[in-house]
């Protein structure tokens, strides 16, 4: 039986193309039930907002807590926002309004970081076999996961995936990176090795590609202007449509590459019945970001990253996530190449967008 991934224009009404895509796929009653509690994870990591193409619209993960409601489930908005890692997990959340908004829908909202960490073992993992992810996302009925379509530096693509990373507390991405030296290939198989971990507790992947982003993604990019909401039960099925979508060969992306290869969801799109818009109609070729402008799968060569001291405030957020501790700040950043592992986790976390990585000829 085919994978369904459904896509719907959005057109003048976010929150009827949200209800148009799940019922597409059989309704909310198909993914959750009436009683259960569910987690509902977007993409909040920045206070960047959804209309610069960095974080999931409101109207969209509000929609589907409204869903939820109406089936008689508990929502509960929650994340861990990449502002966690420098001890700061409330900076996204109150730059995005994202309190005020849940408490005057009447639904609870989490901050992931604080809840109590749980050891989920994972022998079968290629890259590592052990994740602490927060109580709340294995103790609820089920996750329905809310990502931003966007290009990124380090993998191409974070989408219905890379979104899962996001149930890491604080210094655990840090961690994540530094333990694979952050070799591009490695941390995209540690990504799969996650999606694998919890893959059992996701429900339902609802995508926002209202305002997607292409370039120098996940914060920095360029906003495009797409229109659309994804949906569907299998991730790796969501991001190979997404990708396709994005004008790029779906097994081109490493995470959808690796998910493949291991059997978690379609080989290719013949595997995928698309519902709703057909792709060759909604299709915008995306800009790679500059680190894969090469086309190729994975990073094969070191970039410097620069600082562009007209924007820059220095500030020192970069520094703070630094996982290589690459970074002083003397006035504006100074790297330490000898120390940088390319995670380029300071371009995504910099608020100004003052930093980029410089591409050899």
């Amino acid at each position: 039986m085919k994978h369904r991934v459904s896509v719907v224009r959005t057109a003048e009404d976010i929150g009827r193309a949200v209800r148009e895509a799940v019922d597409l796929l059989g309704g909310m009653e198909r993914f959750a039930k009436e009683g259960g509690t569910y987690l509902v994870k977007p993409n909040l990591f920045t206070a960047r907002t959804a209309e610069q193409g960095a974080t999931t619209d409101s109207r969209i993960y509000m929609t589907v807590a409204e869903m939820l409601k109406e089936l008689g489930a508990v929502p509960v908005i929650g994340e861990c926002p990449a502002s966690a890692s420098y001890a700061r997990p409330d900076l996204a959340f109150d730059g995005l309004d994202v309190k005020r908004i849940c408490r005057e829908s009447g639904v609870e909202f989490n901050v992931l970081d604080r809840e109590p960490p749980v050891l989920v073992e994972y022998p079968d993992a290629e890259v590592v076999k052990e994740f602490w992810f927060p109580e709340f996302a294995l103790e609820c009925d089920g996750v329905v996961n809310v990502p931003k379509l966007k290009t990124h530096t380090l993998t191409q693509l974070t989408n219905a995936i890379k979104n899962l990373f996001g149930l890491q507390q604080g210094g655990s991405k840090s961690h994540h990176h530094v333990r694979t030296g952050n070799d591009a290939e490695m941390f995209s198989r540690l990504l799969v090795d996650l999606y694998q971990c919890i893959r059992p507790q996701v429900a339902l992947n609802v995508v926002d590609a209202v305002v997607a982003m292409e370039g120098e993604g996940p914060t920095t990019g360029n906003p495009v202007d797409l229109g659309l909401v994804i949906a569907g039960e299998d991730a790796l099925a969501v991001d190979m449509v997404a990708t396709k979508l994005m004008g790029w060969e779906p097994l081109g992306v490493g995470t959808n590459f690796i998910a493949a290869e291991r059997g978690l969801g379609p080989t290719s799109l013949d595997d995928v019945e698309v519902l709703g818009e057909a792709i060759k109609d909604v299709a915008r070729p995306f800009r790679r970001p500059v680190t894969h402008s090469d086309g190729q799968m994975f990073i094969d060569a070191r970039m410097p990253i620069v600082c562009d001291p007209d924007v820059c405030e220095g500030c020192g957020i970069c520094a703070k996530v630094c996982p290589g501790d690459a970074i002083v700040i003397a006035g504006v950043p100074e790297f330490r190449d000898d120390r940088c592992i390319q995670c380029f986790c300071c371009m995504e976390l910099c608020p100004k967008g003052a930093l980029s990585v410089v591409r050899g000829g």
